[in-house]
């Protein structure tokens, strides 16, 4: 195993390490293009197959006119409607019959209001799994339309299932190139920042592109295997690509820079960080696809989903970052490090002027630039390569050679080199921080702990409001719509809620239990296929609120007892609370799943009982603290109606699973400071030699799930936000501080059952 792990740092081995991630990113890449096409993103869509509203999706879909979605055209005035308004909404109906959009089905209307003051064409539009072009051409066609009627005191808004479904589309359809950008800017400035070189940043950021290339084309290939993915776990991808595949390389660096220190051979110096920080790095990956993975025992499809998705993208951040970025590493030298560059015992080694070096570093080049030229345009990839090849070989190695040997390494080289050549790992800042922890543990672990207790208590104001309907930041039409229509017709008139009843003997006495129903307002008239009747029915509240979720069961024991239990109740309304129900079974499930294998993977590798139990205590500690705080931010300063019932098992998911690593980078540590040192000074030069790397790795995983800020989407900027604040809580209190403290007060006791207790 330690061989396998140390190929990428030897002579000739590392090449072809190299020549095997660039055929893998080759040939995989092509597909990272179609992965936004393969991504569903239909409510129904995530829910498991026994749930009732799925069941009247499938049956509904057997009528003639399908599976279909209502874009619900309000046209309104205060104080009430003119002939003229009367008579452009008769002319918009007509038009929308006599040239119907792409895959409609019909439009009824104009449908006046009680109050006069509004109007209603409804235009069926065939639901295509809410993700095809054509869908969406569709809405767009009747909202523009609609909008030429705008003006003169006319309110015209297009709402219903169809104008949420398109508004979702469009939304999710911005949300991975948005987090690409956004993510992938944050790390490059902060890699610029922690790395203080205009060369060295552009290895691991480079590395972690390809290793994001490679997950989105193996992400569709995971969708045409079955795999639901969705715009969130779509938009999450990126982001724990980018995250995990910084923080493994930052920690692989530090290593293979504290090692460079020490011996003179920059392939030794590789060969023992892989040897050292490796198994730390593997074992972190392990635990946060391991926690990934339990996700596929949900209810809820896109919980699911994003489990293997996320596993995968995780394993190839890993992959690479011990095997392309070693073996960069190794190619490019020390150098690659300047104006900082970690020199050995042996001091400043002399610049090498070899021509197959030059040759290499050339052929590197010209692949960056034929990358930009087939970026631009396929044909130049060719002529990029070769130019930027030979314009590397003849005028930029020469020139970067002569400027650096003859002017700037005797002055700004040498000087650095020193000083960094003398620093301790041991001592500085973290080793201080440490000390100030061992004077006084117990104290230290009291405090810590209330003050995370304290932030856990936000978790009591935990809200679950938020819905399809309320989760846009800002303003989106089919919103504005629905509040407008909420305003003259019974708020369900938006989105209908079906019913299917299967024997035409209870079409009758379904439709008098419904009509005496309190929470409906109006039932349509029944439409014959071949699963039987299908009524359309309009409740009181409004469709995408919480309380016309609580009206479902009721709804469902009203209908089967008036025609039994073949009688389904589906729709958007249905489907959005039969998954809740799903979201809410699979947070009580999973966590505790996910807390034993996250244990079961510490204790292999700490190979003891004590301390797995501690670092797993602390992390949900920390999570609690940070979903409190969360809950906090959300309702008292955004302002959020709430959250969705899943986002406690994904923010715990992260958390936990991303909270682990930064244990596992100081415990591992730790435990080999342990074996020549003791517990106590262990912990102390553990601490010492990770701190600045760990607390590195936390700010850019914090800015890359910051990102998701950025969306106009209530449900991902809360993950955001208290995934990237739990994170930092992590890295600055839990492990810098709570962890010393109770490791201190455990002192060799943390290591039971294992020989080291002794």
């Amino acid at each position: 195993m330690s061989r396998l792990l140390t190929l990428p740092a030897e002579r000739i081995p590392k090449f072809f390490v190299l020549a095997l991630a660039v055929i893998l990113a080759a040939s995989v890449g092509p597909f990272s293009g179609k992965f936004e096409d393969a991504q569903e993103n239909e409510a129904t869509s995530f829910l498991p197959g026994d749930a009732e509203s799925v069941r009247a999706l499938e049956a509904v879909e057997q009528f003639p006119d399908g599976q279909v979605a209502a874009a619900v055209t309000i046209i309104a005035r205060d104080g009430g409607l003119n002939a003229e308004d009367q008579r452009l909404a008769r002319e918009f109906a007509q038009d929308l019959n006599d040239d119907p959009p792409i895959i409609t089905a019909g439009t009824e209307g104009p449908i006046p209001s009680r109050d006069g003051e509004a109007v209603l064409v409804i235009t069926q539009v065939r639901d295509t799994g809410g993700t095809g072009e054509d869908f969406l051409d569709s809405v767009n066609d009747i909202r523009d339309r609609a909008h030429a009627l705008r003006g003169g005191g006319r309110m015209v808004e297009v709402t219903g299932a169809a104008g949420f479904g398109a508004d979702a589309i469009e939304v999710f359809g911005d949300i991975n190139g948005m987090l690409l950008y956004a993510a992938g800017g944050l790390v490059l400035i902060l890699l610029i920042l922690i790395y203080r070189s205009p060369i060295f940043w552009t290895i691991p950021f480079f590395t972690v592109l390809f290793a994001e290339t490679c997950a989105r084309g193996f992400g569709y290939l995971l969708a045409e295997a079955g795999v639901t993915i969705n715009g969130q776990s779509g938009g999450i991808l990126p982001v724990l690509v980018f995250g995990a595949g910084t923080d493994y390389a930052l920690l692989l660096v530090s290593r293979y820079r504290e090692e460079l220190r020490r011996h003179d051979s920059k392939h030794e110096a590789m060969q023992l960080a892989l040897r050292t920080a490796g198994p730390a790095i593997l074992f972190s990956g392990l635990t946060v696809m391991a926690a990934l993975l339990v996700l596929l025992l949900a209810e809820v499809n896109g919980t699911a989903g994003l489990g293997p998705i996320g596993a995968m993208g995780i394993l190839l951040a890993m992959g690479f970052m011990v095997t392309m970025l070693p073996a960069l590493l190794v190619i490019f030298g020390r150098r690659a490090f300047w104006p900082f560059v970690p020199d050995g015992p042996g001091g400043p080694l002399p610049p090498h002027t070899n021509v197959w070096r030059r040759l290499i570093y050339s052929v590197v080049v010209g692949g960056a630039v034929a990358g930009a030229a087939s970026a631009a345009g396929g044909a130049a990839a060719g002529i990029g390569f070769a130019a930027g090849a030979l314009l590397n070989f003849f005028v930029l190695a020469p020139l970067f050679y002569r400027l650096d040997v003859s002017t700037l390494y005797p002055k700004v080289e040498r000087p650095i080199a020193a000083r960094h050549r003398l620093t301790d790992e041991t001592h500085g800042f973290w080793r201080r921080v440490g000390d100030r922890v061992a004077a006084a543990p117990a104290r230290v672990a009291t405090i810590t702990t209330v003050v995370l207790l304290i932030l856990s208590a936000g978790m009591l104001t935990l809200d679950t409001g938020l819905t399809s309907g309320n989760s846009f930041r800002g303003e989106v039409e089919s919103v504005r719509g629905s509040e407008l229509l909420a305003q003259h017709y019974p708020a369900g008139a938006n989105v209908p809620t079906t019913v299917v009843v299967p024997d035409e003997a209870d079409v009758e006495p379904v439709t008098a239990a419904l009509r005496d129903d309190p929470a409906v307002a109006a039932v349509g008239e029944p439409v014959e296929g071949p699963p039987g009747f299908k009524l359309d029915v309009q409740l009181r509240a409004d469709p995408y609120s919480t309380e016309a979720f609580d009206e479902i069961p009721g709804l469902r024991d009203t209908v089967k007892a008036a025609g039994g239990d073949d009688v389904l109740v589906g729709g958007p309304t249905a489907a959005e609370y039969d998954l809740r129900q799903s979201a809410t079974r699979d947070n009580w499930v999973i966590i505790p799943i996910t807390l034993v294998v996250v244990f079961a993977i510490l204790a292999v590798l700490l190979r003891a009982l004590a301390a797995p139990a501690m670092l797993v205590a602390t992390v949900i500690l920390s999570f609690a603290a940070a979903l409190g705080t969360g809950m906090f931010v959300s309702k008292e300063i955004f302002g959020f109606p709430g959250i969705d019932p899943s986002l406690p098992l994904l923010c715990f998911v992260f958390l936990v699973a991303l909270g682990i690593d930064y244990n596992i980078f100081l415990m591992a540590r730790v435990r080999e400071e342990t074996l020549s040192h003791g517990t106590r000074e262990g912990m102390l030069r553990g601490l010492a030699v990770t701190g600045a790397v760990i607390t590195s790795a936390g700010i850019v995983l914090a800015g890359t799930f910051g990102a998701l800020a950025v969306l106009p989407l209530v449900f991902l900027t809360e993950i955001g936000f208290i995934v990237a604040f739990g994170v930092l809580l992590d890295t600055f209190v839990v492990r810098s501080i709570l962890v010393p403290a109770l490791t201190f007060l455990l002192d060799r006791r943390i290591w039971w059952p294992s020989s080291l207790r002794r």
